[in-house]
Order: C-alpha cells, then sequence, then structure tokens
C-alpha cells in the first residue's frame, strides 16, 4: 500500500499540484522515516495537506444542498472552492464542480423549454438521475486524489485531469 501511495504522491509531484517539499514530506510521512518529536509537533501545512482530499470529497457533495433550498447547490460549492483556491487540488476540484453546475443548469433550462413537446419531462429526470450520479462518482474520486470532470459536463473552465488509476490485486507491479 506505501507503494500507491508514493506513486500518486509521485504523479501530484509531476503535475505540478504539490511542490517538491511537500512530495518529500509526504513521502517521509509514508515511509515513517520522519523523527518522532518533528511527527508529534503541529504542521499546519501538513494537515492542510492531508485534509484536502476530504475538503474536496465534501465540496463536491455539496450541490445536493440545493435540494434545501434552490441556487445554494450552487452557492455553497462556490464559496468552499473559492475559500480555499490557493490549494491547487482544491482548485481543480472545484472547476470540475462548477464546470457540472453551471453545464445541469443549462441542461435544465433547455430541458424546461423542450416540455412543451413532453420530451422535457424525461429530460428532466434523466438530468436528476445524472446529477446523483456524477456528484457521487466525482466525491469518490476527488477523496481518492483523481481530478477527472463530469460526464457531459462542458468545459467553462480549464482542469487539469489525472487518469483513474486501477490496482489489479494479486498482479506484479513493474
Amino acid at each position: 500500500m506505501d507503494l500507491d501511495q508514493i506513486e500518486k504522491l509521485n504523479d501530484l509531484k509531476q503535475k505540478g499540484l504539490i511542490s517538491e517539499e511537500e512530495y518529500q514530506q509526504a513521502k517521509e510521512r509514508i515511509l515513517g522515516a520522519q523523527p518522532q518529536q518533528a511527527a508529534s509537533a503541529p504542521q499546519p501545512h501538513t494537515i492542510m495537506q492531508t485534509n484536502n482530499y476530504d475538503y474536496a470529497m465534501v465540496l463536491h457533495l455539496t450541490q445536493f444542498c440545493s435540494w434545501l433550498f434552490p441556487f445554494l447547490g450552487l452557492i455553497v460549492p462556490l464559496i468552499m472552492w473559492q475559500s480555499k483556491k490557493e490549494d491547487a487540488y482544491v482548485d481543480e476540484q472545484g472547476k470540475v464542480v462548477m464546470n457540472w453546475v453551471f453545464s445541469s443548469l443549462i441542461y435544465f433550462l433547455v430541458s424546461v423549454i423542450l416540455c412543451f413537446i413532453v420530451v422535457g419531462f424525461f429530460l428532466i429526470a434523466i438530468l436528476f438521475v445524472c446529477s446523483i450520479v456524477f456528484t457521487i462518482m466525482g466525491a469518490m474520486d476527488a477523496n481518492k486524489g483523481v481530478i477527472k470532470n463530469y460526464p457531459m459536463s462542458i468545459k467553462f473552465f480549464d482542469v487539469r485531469e489525472t487518469a483513474r488509476t486501477q490496482v489489479v490485486p494479486n498482479s506484479p507491479q513493474n
């Protein structure tokens, strides 16, 4: 498992999402080579680095806030994204979420217009299901460190995507 984590860390470093110093600190933490006194001292940057996956996951899931109040699913993710935009990973995930929010809003408006010829009702139902599925998929990817636009998402913001890697159990790794 340590090898998988180091490979993901290396991918983040090569894509420019983390610095060399952040890479070395995280690698030491993974390998357990960090000295005891340094490990026990609070390190604000390290805490931020370990929590950004969880933060990005919640960022995706906040789209469901629109079920409580219209447009809250746009406002809450936007505020969360802007509050931690300096973190490169959260910034990319925020772009993914906003791409989908704006895309789904456009799809919804077109579907409402098409309700006059009945097909719009079906499109709204499909959009509702897609929104649930894509949001959950995006949250799971964000928690794993994967940056990927939702399917059918219009690219309003340029997103540096990462590949979804699949680890096959008991397979030899080169």
